[in-house]
Order: structure tokens, then sequence, then C-alpha cells
């Protein structure tokens, strides 16, 4: 019984074990999806190579268990994928433990400066609670996650007049609003920008005679699934439809870009107004995801 680095080999065990640990949302992480072509397109997405930070828990020449990371080095966080492990309770406290502190020293060893970890989970995932806080790492707020697809968007009202494309500009308005809605975020709003005007992210501006309104961006993740990412209005421009306009033009914009057409979000417990606006335009539940970090602020 061991933790290792796995060969070219093992490759498609790996992915049979975390395809099926992904099909139970009590067993799965977060930060992947269900399908086997889209969990395989999400991990090719990872940086650094997956398969550089993969470690595996091997019995009896099987694959029983895997983990790998993803680092930003400009945030300096880090992001633990699983740990998935097959079997039944007394394999997940044998290999769980090990498989995270595996990463976590493979981790430190590639990039010593990022001590920021984070695991997620759905939150009928106890057993990754309760790792969490074994590790002592700090839960986050529920985040609710909403999809909708171009059936429904069918019934929204047209573009709201007052959204345009994003200028180099806008950076000096949206960082004060981005950073007080989502501080500490996984991306900052001059990387936001910055991949609006690339092309890389869908990004509305709402503005109304010189007056900054608010902004929404989002992308098309690399499995094909739409995904809203920011959406945020200033207190003083709020009550005036703005949040609506931003996101029915922004998740308008980004299904048209997503070969499955539609739209995912995470929204927080709290963020009751949001919720009420999602659920009027027909976003519907698919799951509720807890974070679990080790240097966690107000928004995670």
């Amino acid at each position: 019984m061991s933790i290792t680095t796995p060969g070219p080999d093992d490759l498609d065990a790996v992915i049979d074990l975390i395809v099926a640990e992904q099909s139970d949302v009590s067993r799965g992480t977060g930060y992947l999806g269900t399908t086997r072509d889209g969990i395989v397109d999400e991990l090719g997405d990872l940086n650094p190579d997956w398969r550089t930070t993969l470690r595996v828990a091997g019995e009896d020449g099987r694959v029983v268990g895997a983990v790998v990371w993803d680092i930003d080095t400009e945030l300096g966080r880090s992001w633990i994928f699983g740990p998935w492990v097959s079997g039944d309770e007394g394999a997940w406290s044998r290999w769980a433990p090990e498989l995270v502190a595996a990463a976590i020293d493979s981790l430190a060893e590639l990039s010593p400066a990022i001590t920021d970890i984070e695991l997620c989970g759905d939150v009928a995932n106890q057993r990754l609670a309760a790792l969490g806080a074994d590790l002592g790492l700090k839960a986050s707020e529920v985040n609710h996650v909403l999809v909708v697809d171009t059936a429904i968007a069918e019934g929204w009202p047209g573009d709201d007049a007052r959204l345009r494309g994003v200028r180099a500009d806008d950076v000096e308005r949206l960082r004060p609003l981005h950073d007080a809605e989502f501080p500490r975020s996984y991306y900052t709003a001059e990387r936001v920008v910055a991949d609006g005007l690339a092309g890389e992210f869908v990004v509305v501006v709402a503005e109304q005679e010189g007056e900054f309104l608010g902004y929404a961006s989002g992308r098309v993740q690399a499995d094909g699934e739409g995904y809203l990412d920011f959406v945020a209005v200033p207190i003083e421009a709020r009550g005036r439809g703005v949040g609506l306009g931003l996101v029915v033009g922004a998740s308008r914009r980004i299904m048209a870009l997503s070969p499955k057409g539609t739209v995912n979000l995470t929204v927080r417990e709290d963020r009751l107004a949001a919720r009420g606006l999602y659920a009027r335009l027909g976003f519907r539940p698919d799951g509720s995801i807890v974070g679990y970090r080790s240097d966690v602020g107000a928004d995670g």
C-alpha cells in the first residue's frame, strides 16, 4: 500500500476512478463535473499539467485513490482536486488524509511560496467536511450552484440599452466594486478587464450618461459549459434594473459561445436578492457547495 506518482499506463484507471466518484455528490469534488469527457477537458485545463501533480493510492496493483492540484502564482493560492477514494469509509479514512498530505508535499516542492490551499465539495460530502476540519481548514459559506439553458433564455427580455463591451479604462472604476463585492477572489479586476479585452472572458459594463452602473463577466469552461463568474452593481445604482440587464446580457453572450448552450453560476447563501433574481430568470438549482480553505476571507 503506497502513495505514488502514476505512470502513463495508470491514467485510464485514474480517470475511471474520478468519474465514478464524481457521479456521487457525497464523494466528489465541487471543482469538476460528472461526465467523462468534461472531466478530462477540465483536468487538461489545470496548471501545472495535472499528470505532473497527480498522486494515487494503490492496493494490490489497483488504483484506489487519487488527488491533483492547481495553482495561481499571482494570487498565491492552490486548489486540491479530490481526494477521490473508492470503497468504504475505512478506505477513505486510510487514504484521504495521506493523499492530501502528498498533494501538499508536491505543491510545496514545486511552488514553495504557496501555502494557501482549498478543498471543495457538495454540502452532502460530509466526510470532506470532516477532513477539512481535521486539517484545520475553515469552511466557507454555502454557495448554491444554479444553471440555465437556451430554452429558458428565449423568454428573457432583450438587451439592456445601458450595456456595452469592456474598455481598458474601465479597470479603475471596476476595481473598487470588484474588490468590495468579491474580496480576495480567485480573479482580480485587472485580469477580468484584460481577459475581456483579449476575448477570453465575456465582460459587459453597464453605463448611463457616463455613470458606471456595474459589470458582469463570465466564460466558457474547458468542458464546454458556460459560467457566469461575477456580477456586481454599486449600492447607489441598485433598484434600477441594472442587475437584471447585466445577468441577461452577459449570460446570453456566454450561452452563444457555449457548445452546450448553458450558463452556470454560484451564489452565496446570504445573497437573497441575487438568488431571487436568478430564480425569476429560470435558473434551476444544481447543488450546493462549500470550500474548505487554509486562509479564508469574507468571500473566500
